[in-house]
């Protein structure tokens, strides 16, 4: 898979790619061992905290527990890694579009959209079969901003131009668009990978390895370059 802006190369402020930043805690308080755990497993396991407007409602909590990812573009991550880490793992969009995922939707709090859909959140919970309400698959995608009695949502994150998945995410080495982990780390990265392949031991990522501090021109250098060493390799 080729990582880009396949869109159109001069829309510096779109990406065609999501990220989701590893950060410690449980299994491991490092990081580092966070993201290659995830690769091991290829899986992508929602936290016990749920997403979106009805995450609270006990009767339907579960459906909105989510993985989540972030649309800023790939040269533009450093505010990004502030609040997460250096470490992340990267999905096409098209990618998680197909595991049912999708950008979430920031509504106003006390707008008429917020109103509505309070209204039809309380509708579905009445209902005589609420599990089986076809709003909640909209609802894990859909926050609530500027209700300061409802943290953490009074925090502003539309600038992540957040993404989601409900439930576990399962993927494939070939499903994985781009690494990010600092420099120094890339042949530490490849060399284990080549191990656990050659030594049966698990997945091999050989996707572009990138450092999430890079300038734009360093991030295009590292996938010309591995774009040109995936041709020869086909070619050969």
């Amino acid at each position: 898979m080729m990582l880009g802006y396949q869109t159109n190369p001069q829309w510096r402020d779109m990406s065609d790619f999501v990220v989701h930043f590893t950060k410690p805690g449980p299994p491991y308080q490092d990081s580092y061992q966070n993201m290659m755990s995830i690769l091991g497993s290829r899986s992508l396991i929602p936290g016990a905290e749920g997403f979106g407007i009805a995450r609270r409602e006990r009767a339907v909590a579960e459906r909105h527990r989510s993985v989540c990812f972030s649309e800023i573009p790939i040269d533009q991550l450093a505010r990004l890694v502030q609040r997460r880490s250096l470490y992340g793992i990267g999905f096409s969009k098209s990618y998680i579009l197909s595991q049912g995922g999708g950008p979430v939707w920031y509504v106003q709090y006390a707008s008429p959209a917020h109103v509505a859909l309070k209204h039809q959140v309380e509708r579905a919970l009445a209902s005589p079969s609420p599990h089986q309400e076809p709003l909640w698959s909209m609802t894990p995608f859909v926050d609530i901003q500027g209700d300061h009695h409802n943290a953490p949502y009074s925090y502003r994150f539309d600038w992540e131009r957040e993404w989601r998945v409900p439930g576990m995410l399962r993927f494939t080495e070939y499903d994985v668009a781009a690494l990010f982990l600092p420099e120094e780390l890339h042949d530490t990265a490849r060399g284990f990978f080549e191990w656990a392949v050659r030594e049966k031991a698990g997945p091999g990522y050989f996707c572009p390895c990138l450092d999430p501090l890079w300038k734009a021109e360093q991030i295009a250098e590292a996938l010309a370059k591995h774009a040109e060493d995936t041709g020869r390799l086909k070619a050969s």
